[in-house]
């Protein structure tokens, strides 16, 4: 029983560090996701709160797209060495294009955001 709880914890730890899991707090209503080795996005009714995911990108632009009907939407992202190369607050509807060289980390904060979120190639 103690080596497969080392086992398990191990493996999530691994998940996070990788970035095959992502670290949310958020309260989500109506929330449809999908999550990738290079891609993350969301679509709900309501997204309050962080999260946060690392992306590996299969190319040197990260696509950045907000929809936002109601509430307020940030993102921040930064490259492997903690430089913040993307950091916008209350993201209306709208597109970015965002140059990147290797794993990012992604950070959404949501203040009772309706609407959608895509961040990929």
């Amino acid at each position: 029983t103690i080596i497969i709880l080392i086992v398990a914890a191990v493996a999530i730890g691994i998940a996070y560090f990788t970035g095959f899991a992502s670290t949310r707090t958020a309260m989500k209503i109506g929330y449809l996701g999908h999550e990738g080795w290079s891609s993350w996005s969301g679509s709900y009714v309501m997204l309050n709160g962080p999260m946060k995911k690392t992306l590996h990108p299969n190319g040197e632009v990260l696509n950045v797209t907000v929809v936002t009907k109601s509430g307020t939407l940030s993102i921040e992202i930064k490259d492997v060495d903690g430089n913040v190369i993307f950091d916008e607050d209350n993201i209306g509807t709208k597109t970015y294009n965002v140059d990147v060289s290797g794993k990012v980390s992604v950070r959404i904060k949501a203040d009772n955001h309706k609407g959608s979120f895509s961040i990929g190639n």
